[in-house]
């Protein structure tokens, strides 16, 4: 196995173990974000072959940027799903003073 499959398959594992372990909101939005990130690499991972079809002969390796343009519009929707979470952090924070999930919980039973 390659070497930048384990490094990936790493990147993703820690994020979903902080999204699943951590209980501020902030911090789980940091993990999704590595989460993310590390799904975006396997996939440039996946992108990358050495014989692609490709006019021009003198190139060693190609990726195919069907896939990359992709990933372009997953980043920037990720981007911003990443700033609308912040804004409903920010609508909880104000509402009940904190941004951990079991006291948010809480005070949401409690009404």
């Amino acid at each position: 196995m390659n070497i930048f499959y384990i490094l990936t398959l790493s990147v993703i594992l820690i994020g979903l173990f902080g999204i699943i372990v951590k209980k501020d909101l902030i911090l789980i939005f940091i993990n999704l974000g590595v989460f993310q990130e590390g799904i975006v690499l396997f996939f440039v991972l996946l992108a990358y072959d050495e014989n692609s079809p490709i006019i021009i002969t003198h190139l060693q390796g190609y990726a195919d940027p069907l896939i990359h343009s992709f990933l372009l519009t997953v980043i920037v929707i990720g981007f911003a799903n990443l700033a609308l979470m912040l804004v409903f952090a920010m609508i909880l924070s104000s509402k009940f003073k904190t941004l951990e999930v079991d006291e948010i919980e809480k005070k949401v039973k409690k009404q």
